[in-house]
């Protein structure tokens, strides 16, 4: 039987809720304050759940399968069907993702630079003369959703619809109550596997086209049949979370820290040489994502007992700011050396978009520092954040010095 919190000793039992919207601007304080009180504490929001917030503990749960499954990682469930490969174990796990790893190899990925780089040359263009942008709408966001569009092959034009979409199953309903907030997120999901299921279905009279989509319908599963309807499904709502979600909060999170430290920001415009280490800086100080596991047996960690079916939550934001594992924890330095975050995960799971993610990233501070070197934070505009198992920035507004459109 799972652990119910009448079963947890009273000084391991903590108030965090995942959900909770207060958060998003204190979370690395209430991590913070967790981490340095309890390694292994329980929440009972959301129906209860182990919370781990240091870095040897968090990086335990993500590579250790065969005790903390990915069959389960969402808090509360899923809304809609499991996504593939990640909520699977080994040994099925390890044969989608011979089938998927080769579609994110990094040849592959080099090869996207070009049109990745067109499309951030392109949305600079549309603000560049004005002085001023909201980054997340005319930035963060429209540039992952290209990315992602055109490696499926899908129609660039439906990327608003991609925009609605992920707002609403990222943010759902602010105000509503929780039935109606879970309604409007699984009313968007539905309307997304609509659209899925169209995609396959019309690329069905041509799978021989040359993007993930038709590489993932010709995929056979062990060498021998084909992926189903259902696993295709599956798999492509992983990738546009993934894709869509992570690139644009670490992206905004990143041009927060950036903006912040113009000392730092002076470091890329002057030596863009230092861009790789910052995008890994960016991905450190921000994880945009919390990964949650079911237990697949009893385990005992830190001397707590845990039991099978007890839900965890791996809290990559805390584990990639603890003092044991990173100098400075909390001061962004875009030429940090040594730096092996937990934001892509470890162990099986690790996140198969990690080389797409760093490409794009990377892209968008070249491109930004070479034409915005001076950009700021509008004082006028707040910063609006979003809390839950993936992190976000909903609105933020740069200002720097207006300049000409150019595509040099």
């Amino acid at each position: 039987m799972p652990t119910r919190v009448e079963d947890v000793p009273p000084e391991l039992v903590v108030e965090y809720d995942v959900n909770d919207p207060s958060l998003a601007a204190v979370v690395h304080e209430r991590l913070g304050e967790i981490q340095a009180t309890c390694p292994v504490a329980y929440s009972p929001s959301n129906g209860g759940y182990w919370l781990v917030t240091r870095y040897d503990d968090v990086h335990e749960v993500l590579r250790n399968w065969e005790v903390f499954s990915g069959a389960q990682n969402a808090i509360p469930a899923n809304l809609m069907a499991r996504s593939l490969p990640l909520q699977y174990d080994p040994p099925e796990h390890t044969a989608y993702r011979t089938l998927i790893n080769p579609l994110f190899s990094p040849a592959r990925m080099k090869a996207l630079e070009p049109k990745i780089r067109a499309t951030a040359v392109e949305l600079i263009d549309t603000f560049i003369e004005s002085g001023s942008c909201e980054f997340v709408s005319q930035f963060a966001h429209p540039l992952p959703t290209a990315t992602f569009l055109s490696l499926v092959g899908w129609p660039l034009a439906d990327a608003p619809r991609f925009a609605l979409w992920n707002e609403v199953i990222l943010t759902g309903k602010p105000g509503a109550s929780v039935e109606e907030d879970m309604q409007v997120r699984i009313g968007a999901s539905m309307e997304v596997f609509a659209y899925f299921g169209a995609m396959v279905a019309e690329r069905r009279t041509s799978p021989d086209v040359d993007d993930v989509t038709g590489a993932l319908m010709r995929s056979r599963y062990e060498g021998s049949r084909l992926l189903t309807d259902d696993e295709l499904l599956q798999a492509l709502w992983l990738l546009m979370l993934g894709g869509l979600h992570t690139v644009r909060g670490t992206l905004s999170f990143g041009m927060i820290h950036l903006a912040q430290n113009p000392a730092e920001q002076r470091k890329l415009v002057d030596d863009p040489a230092l861009i790789p280490s910052a995008v890994e800086e960016m991905l450190r100080m921000d994880a945009p994502v919390a990964p949650g596991r079911i237990l697949a047996r009893d385990f005992v960690l830190h001397g707590v007992q845990m039991r099978e079916g007890d839900r965890i939550l791996a809290t990559a934001a805390s584990a990639n700011r603890d003092a044991a594992a990173f100098g400075c924890p909390h001061e962004f330095h875009v030429d940090r050396e040594v730096n092996r975050h937990l934001t892509f995960g470890s162990g099986p799971h690790r996140c198969v978009g990690s080389n797409l993610a760093r490409v794009e990233l990377a892209i968008a501070l070249e491109e930004i520092h070479r034409r915005l070197p001076d950009y700021r934070l509008d004082p006028s505009q707040p910063i609006v954040r979003h809390h839950g198992q993936v992190r976000g920035v909903n609105t933020m507004t740069l200002q720097f010095t207006p300049s000409t459109r150019t595509a040099s």
